[in-house]
């Protein structure tokens, strides 16, 4: 008897504190919710996409023995995106194994895509841009709330492929079209010590790599605001240009530079439970939980400098 994962039984959420996790027993991927039973999460273990941290078979009521409750009541994670809905997906079908090559390779493809915004490396030619376009088909299910719609779009993806029916690919966005086209009209796009400074407060969601696609500097900055109030960052590499293949040492630095700035960020240093800045070698982002009190030419100082970038 497996374990029943359906839209009725495992709530499938975003949440970054404990207290707003909807259930008692839960489990956490592609970031580590607070509170949760077991966290798969790539962030903290260094694989190159969320897929990858996963055990190839997940048996939810083993992981519920386990911890000694009667089942697992929720799939969460800390950020809506791509990488993971894949691991949600495949976490609820049994974990990668369970899934048919096909589907996994798309999975794994968009999760790459996600993450590194280039083709996954061993995943070539038409699979992986039905994973490119899988990716996209996220994105825009995922708009303007990801949050409120992780769920569906984990349990769509979910229904698809236990009915066997092709893995959905994106359609065109004008809304997409219209904020790159915002960026460069409206003066968004400015250099600080060699990076690009990205103001997307008030645009639709836009792809990544669409973004970088505006300039020629190998690190970005992107501004957004935050929904209790002040400024949400994303850091990342350019993957159109030459850039530097780990920019851990610019998110310690940002880090110690919001810490400074006292409570409620914990410790200097980024990860979980910091309530600080977090990421990986390519991509880092500000607390979940509150505006950064950094402005958005600080940031772009502090990590071209921690570089080397203005020697």
């Amino acid at each position: 008897m497996h374990h029943d994962t359906s839209p009725t039984s495992i709530l499938v959420f975003v949440a970054t504190r404990q207290e707003d996790a909807p259930c008692a027993a839960y489990v956490s991927v592609d970031g580590t919710v607070p509170g949760c039973l077991v966290a798969w999460d790539h962030h903290v273990s260094g694989e190159p996409i969320n897929l990858d941290a996963l055990p190839p078979h997940i048996d939810l009521e083993q992981i519920a023995r386990a911890h000694g409750v009667e089942r697992i009541e929720g799939l969460g994670t800390t950020w809506a995106d791509a990488d993971a809905v894949a691991s949600g997906v495949a976490v609820l079908l049994g974990g990668p194994a369970a899934l048919d090559a096909g589907v996994r390779d798309m999975l794994a493809s968009a999760s790459h895509w996600c993450d590194h915004l280039k083709p996954h490396p061993t995943i070539g030619g038409a699979s992986d841009q039905r994973g490119r376009g899988l990716a996209e088909w996220i994105a825009h299910e995922l708009q303007p709330d990801g949050a409120a719609r992780f769920a569906s779009t984990v349990w769509a993806l979910v229904d698809r492929v236990r009915r066997g029916d092709a893995l959905p690919s994106a359609e065109p966005n004008p809304e997409v079209e219209a904020g790159l086209a915002r960026i460069s009209s409206e003066g968004r796009l400015r250099q600080v010590c060699g990076v690009a400074v990205i103001d997307q407060r008030g645009l639709a969601p836009l792809p990544p790599l669409r973004v970088h696609g505006l300039h020629a500097c190998p690190l970005s900055v992107v501004v957004h605001a935050h929904d209790d109030g002040g400024l949400r960052y994303v850091v990342g590499v350019n993957p159109h240009s030459e850039h530097p293949t780990d920019i851990t040492v610019a998110l310690s630095a940002v880090a110690e530079a919001e810490h400074a700035h006292g409570p409620p960020s914990l410790r200097a240093t980024p990860g979980p439970g910091s309530e600080n800045w977090g990421g990986r070698a390519t991509v880092f982002g500000s607390p979940w939980n509150y505006g950064s009190r950094l402005a958005p030419d600080e940031v772009a100082r502090i990590v071209a400098e921690s570089l080397g970038m203005n020697r």
